[in-house]
């Protein structure tokens, strides 16, 4: 049995949304990281010291081969 990884990077109101799809397409489980931040090669703009990006939630999606096409579709 070959397994494969799929991650998803969700603005975190949207988070439940896709569970539920992934579910629905076969998805079996998830782990979700909350409240993830990136940083690239230019630094973040900050107001006031305040960080402007907005956070996200990190969903690992470790599934069979075979459901991986049909999870990413939906």
């Amino acid at each position: 049995m070959h397994f494969k990884l799929i991650i998803a990077l969700v603005d975190d109101r949207h988070t439940d949304d896709c569970l539920k799809a992934a579910r629905k397409a076969g998805a079996t489980g998830c782990t979700r990281v909350s409240q993830a931040r990136g940083e690239g090669v230019d630094q973040s703009k900050s107001f006031f010291g305040l960080n402007l990006q907005a956070q996200r939630d990190i969903l690992f999606f470790l599934v069979e081969e075979h459901l991986c096409r049909p999870i990413l579709e939906t």
